[in-house]
């Protein structure tokens, strides 16, 4: 990561920007379109970077008229990483200790020149799960020769799709995806080993911690049932990103201000995505906000991680003004 420091003082008010691609393979068709085959800017962190470099150059402009601290976080391994957890426990929050903290994400479903946000929750709670299924492989035409982690695992899939429907308050929200299916190499033998990776989604504490041990449950009895034996790994876990209601309100009144009466909408519904600048409002008060994408003149826009995904031009000058104002304002109470 990279740390930018303007203004001096005591008061200190941090702004961030994440700067990671994805393993997506780019079909803008754009003149600046990813060098590399399979990695792309499909969640528009170029564009959240080029912001608060843009802010820099601003808030470097009047240095002396800030009254307080400025920093300027760039940060790695948003994308799973927990690059922001690691950034804390390295200290990105002290000398001077940060008073708050503002973060913002390109939103396809906003239009140019428009920002949104939500008091309390705003984006799910997110862990990585891995499953390993440990069977005994042979040949495929002698399958009672063998303990089949295929099937266990095709038995897993379905059993897991339950939690949700079956275990939960229809009211709490929450995702249990398996987006990975992985076991054997040829169609003609058994492998000894499959596995299965996914994603869980929540937006509570307490009903995730119950997803994770209703999925422990259901792999243990599953492959006991099948005669297998498992292993679950938890990775790129990050909580829930929960806005304080405080600073919710202090970017719509900015954003009122600045870009206009009609131009901020509070959003109405959390979304499922995950976002590591959770760790920071676990440590500081702050706001995570949406910043419109979606050119006026059209009625739709790809989605986040799409490979069309295009983090509109038009959208970082209104970016650079918001963040600009954010840090001026608050550090001037």
């Amino acid at each position: 990561g990279v740390v930018g420091v303007v203004g001096r003082g005591e008061r200190c008010v941090a702004l961030r920007a994440d700067m990671d691609a994805l393993p997506v393979r780019e079909n803008t068709g754009a003149k600046y379109a990813s060098k590399f085959p399979g990695l792309m800017h499909a969640c528009g962190h170029d564009g959240h970077t080029a912001i608060l470099l843009g802010t820099a150059a601003v808030l470097k402009a009047m240095e002396g008229e800030l009254g307080g601290t400025v920093k300027l976080i760039f940060q790695p391994a948003e994308e799973g990483g927990c690059g922001a957890e690691r950034m804390v426990k390295e200290g990105v929050l002290e000398s001077p200790k940060v008073e708050a903290i503002f973060g913002l994400h390109g939103w396809p479903g906003l239009k140019v020149g428009t920002a949104g946000t939500r008091r309390g929750p705003m984006m799910a709670s997110v862990d990585g799960f891995r499953i390993t299924i440990k069977g005994v492989g042979g040949h495929a035409a002698a399958p009672h020769t063998t303990v089949d982690p295929i099937v266990c695992g095709a038995a897993l899939v379905q059993a897991l799709q339950t939690i949700v429907s079956r275990e939960g308050d229809p009211t709490d929200a929450a995702v249990v995806t398996v987006a990975q299916f992985n076991g054997g190499r040829t169609f003609n033998v058994i492998p000894e080993a499959a596995e299965l990776q996914g994603t869980v989604r929540a937006l509570n504490e307490g009903w995730r911690r119950k997803i994770l041990a209703a999925i422990e449950r259901m792999s243990a009895g599953i492959a006991a049932g099948h005669r297998c034996k498992v292993e679950i790994e938890y990775f790129g876990t990050t909580p829930c990103t929960e806005n304080t209601g405080a600073m919710a309100e202090f970017v719509e009144r900015t954003a009122r201000e600045v870009l206009g009466a009609e131009r901020f909408q509070w959003l109405e519904k959390p979304t499922m995505w995950g976002e590591d600048f959770a760790f920071y409002l676990q440590k500081v008060p702050g706001c995570f906000y949406a910043l419109g994408v979606q050119p006026v003149e059209r009625e739709g826009y790809p989605t986040l991680h799409h490979p069309e995904y295009d983090f509109t031009d038009g959208a970082v000058a209104v970016g650079i003004r918001m963040m600009s104002e954010l840090a001026v304002r608050y550090l001037r109470g």
